[in-house]
């Protein structure tokens, strides 16, 4: 018995390999495109939390300072806050350490009176003082000449309106913000949605 073996062969025609092409290369264009603009707002929300824990390191360091300070003053352009701290550690020079050099390295005792405007807490006339300023994209905290980067970020990461309250000096309040990668509504909006407040009391200036 012959079998009879067709030779007719099947293969795309010319139009509908030109139409397979086209659809493929609108698939990968909307494809490469999703995956551009998913990697731009993973980039923007990693950089958004990270900038946010800065501003928060910021507030921490800047909180624990007025906590402990006697005198708080800000600049006129709200760029620059300077804070007098007492010495609470016995350090060598001073007269205490002169008296008794084992003193070195060990908590001051204070002393407190009570004032018309309260309890004064008085840790002797040594006292350092404690800035906090921008330098480019990075807040510096320069305590007695040194100096320390508290945060940097190529977001402009600023504290643009620091606020100190100078009623009896008695609290701070201060605001931080920074400039995010994606901006909606003008850069300025976007930055008024960043902002972290923050209120610390100085515990030397207690109220009467």
């Amino acid at each position: 018995m012959n079998l009879k073996i067709s030779r007719k062969r099947f293969a795309f025609t010319l139009p509908e390999i030109t139409l397979a092409l086209a659809v493929s290369g609108v698939v990968f264009g909307a494809t490469l495109t999703s995956s551009t603009s998913l990697q731009k707002s993973f980039n923007a929300l990693d950089s958004y939390f990270g900038t946010h824990m800065q501003q928060i390191r910021i507030v921490d360091y800047l909180s624990r300072d007025v906590k402990r300070g006697l005198i708080v003053t800000t600049s006129a352009d709200l760029q620059t806050v300077t804070i007098t701290i007492p010495n609470y550690i016995i350090q060598a020079g001073d007269p205490e350490a002169l008296v008794n050099p084992t003193l070195v390295g060990t908590p001051r005792t204070p002393t407190m009176a009570y004032t018309p405007s309260g309890w004064q807490v008085n840790y002797g006339n040594t006292t350092s003082t404690v800035v906090y300023s921008i330098s480019g994209m990075s807040i510096l905290r320069t305590e007695n000449g040194t100096v320390t980067t508290i945060a940097s970020s190529t977001d402009q990461l600023v504290p643009q309106t620091t606020d100190v309250e100078l009623t009896n000096t008695e609290y701070a309040k201060t605001s931080i913000t920074f400039q995010p990668i994606f901006t909606s509504g003008g850069a300025q909006a976007s930055r008024s949605g960043t902002i972290v407040y923050s209120t610390a009391y100085l515990r030397n200036k207690r109220r009467g």
